[in-house]
């Protein structure tokens, strides 16, 4: 199996911080300020190897050209600070640079500066280093040091990528921050952290200032308005303000928000289908979950739309597939019919499977944020399928020493992104058995000629694994936005989030 987070003034002083943080907001909000806000969750770091959330990839977006690049609109990325990426074979790729490329700092970039920001992040441990070694599979990506074999630099503009095996997605996913460069002095001086306070790349947009307040951003051309990335994790204070003026842009809408967005702001706001999914794994070696009708019956008996409309608070979709909404190419819609509600047809087939006989242990990482939708499917289970089902929330590092112990003995939980928008990149690093057929036509997939040319294997893959179900789809996170008639331009996907610099205030 592959497996693939006390006295009355303490009260007073709780209520006059929101309240001072309002005024500071609508001070530096008002209309005569030129800068569009967007409010956001703080990101986890501006190291672009290191970037991890929305908001992170948001701003990385500005701030660095990458290779290729997300235009917000889905599809297949374009090139951008590549000339040319090129490959007889889809293993050896030949990187060429467009030329007269500068960082904020005015300093080159060359083909060093993506090479060596790459061997950083194998070298650091960086959250994008798993996309070099186990999406990408680089020659000698796997150790700690410098030497990476499948990286060379041939001049100024030109590098060679070698990779374990053809894989026609490469071109896609260099769009990720992980694969961004950086420039000749902090690549020497590896002082990270002071960096990440006040980062240099090479995007349209430089970093004026950056706290844990907010990030301020200015046109590095001059042209484009200034931009600033509040730190409001709490998507009711961003709704409220964009609705109050205070704020252009919200990148969250709250559960209750949901059925009056198109009221509060008719025409000024978007849903973004995102990339990744929550699912429901079946552990191979336990025989009394093998049968396949079974699996359907435990999935039938989950009424997705109540948990996502319900705990989940309209954040998220009901599955119907196994690839999520946000990959548009190949995506077929209604795929998953054991995904369809049906609690007395789901009964029917747990009899025919010959029932399920004692204690459900469902399995999920503690403290990342799913106890509830949990809980809500041990009830369904429960009622509809009359089920002893036990929820088990256990730390990550022990989830997974016990999948790889073999010590997981019922259902457990997998949240998967797709790292480049691509179908075989939804289906690869999902647990399914090795030696099945869905293996193969993931890599006859990721193989094929063209991304195109892959569709039809990852389709075929994708029927194979919902017949046996070794996972099932649960749902798919989406994002909302909402904005002030100040501003437009706003555009987002999946992978790209909000573009900033797509961003302009109405005339």
């Amino acid at each position: 199996m592959r497996s693939v987070t006390r006295t009355a003034a303490l009260v007073i002083g709780a209520v006059a911080l929101p309240a001072a943080l309002a005024v500071a907001v609508r001070a530096r909000s008002g209309p005569d300020d030129p800068r569009i806000s967007v409010g956001a969750a703080p990101p986890a770091t501006l190291l672009p190897g290191d970037v991890r959330d929305p908001a992170g990839r948001m701003i990385a977006g500005a701030v660095w050209t990458g290779l290729t690049a997300y235009d917000g609109r889905g599809g297949t990325p374009v090139d951008a600070a590549a000339e040319s990426i090129t490959s007889r074979d889809r293993r050896v790729w030949t990187i060429r640079l467009r030329p007269g490329q500068r960082f904020h700092d005015g300093s080159a970039v060359t083909a060093r500066s993506f090479v060596d920001a790459w061997r950083a992040v194998l070298r650091e441990g960086w959250h994008g280093a798993r996309l070099l070694t186990d999406v990408a599979r680089v020659k000698g990506a796997g150790g700690r040091d410098d030497d990476v074999e499948g990286l060379k630099v041939r001049d100024e503009r030109t590098f060679e990528v070698a990779l374990d095996r053809p894989f026609n997605g490469f071109p896609a996913l260099l769009a990720d921050p992980a694969f961004l460069p950086l420039p000749d002095a902090v690549l020497r001086s590896r002082d990270w952290a002071s960096y990440a306070r006040r980062p240099i790349g090479n995007g349209p947009y430089r970093v004026r200032s950056h706290d844990a307040r907010e990030t301020v951003l200015e046109p590095r051309d001059g042209r484009g308005p200034a931009i600033v990335v509040r730190a409001m994790p709490d998507a009711g204070a961003q709704y409220r303000a964009v609705r109050a003026g205070e704020l252009d842009v919200a990148t969250a809408v709250p559960p209750d928000k949901h059925a009056s967005m198109d009221a509060d702001f008719r025409g000024r706001h978007l849903s973004v289908p995102g990339r990744t999914a929550t699912y429901l794994a079946f552990p191979e070696w336990e025989e009394r979950f093998a049968a396949p009708a079974l699996r359907h019956a435990l999935s039938m008996a989950i009424d997705r739309r109540a948990v996502a409309e319900g705990p989940l608070g309209h954040q998220v979709s009901p599955a119907d597939a196994l690839v999520p909404p946000g990959i548009a190419l190949g995506r077929r819609e209604g795929q998953c019919r054991a995904c369809v509600h049906d609690g007395a047809a789901a009964a029917a087939a747990l009899a025919d499977a010959g029932g399920l006989d004692g204690p459900v242990t469902l399995w999920y990482e503690a403290g990342a944020g799913d106890d509830a939708w949990v809980r809500a499917v041990a009830d369904q289970w429960r009622s509809t399928l009359k089920l002893d089902v036990r929820p088990k929330a256990v730390p990550a590092a022990e989830l997974r020493r016990a999948l790889a112990e073999r010590r997981v003995d019922g259902p457990y939980a997998v949240r998967s992104a797709a790292a480049y928008p691509a179908p075989a990149a939804a289906l690869a690093p999902l647990p399914r058995p090795d030696d099945g057929p869905a293996a193969d036509l993931i890599e006859q997939s990721l193989r094929a000629a063209t991304p195109d040319d892959g569709v039809i294997p990852a389709r075929l893959a994708e029927s194979s694994l919902l017949r046996d179900m070794p996972v099932m789809p649960l749902w798919c996170r989406h994002d909302h936005l909402v904005w002030s008639e100040r501003v437009r331009g706003v555009t987002a996907d999946a992978f790209a989030g909000l573009v900033l610099p797509r961003l302009r205030a109405t005339d």
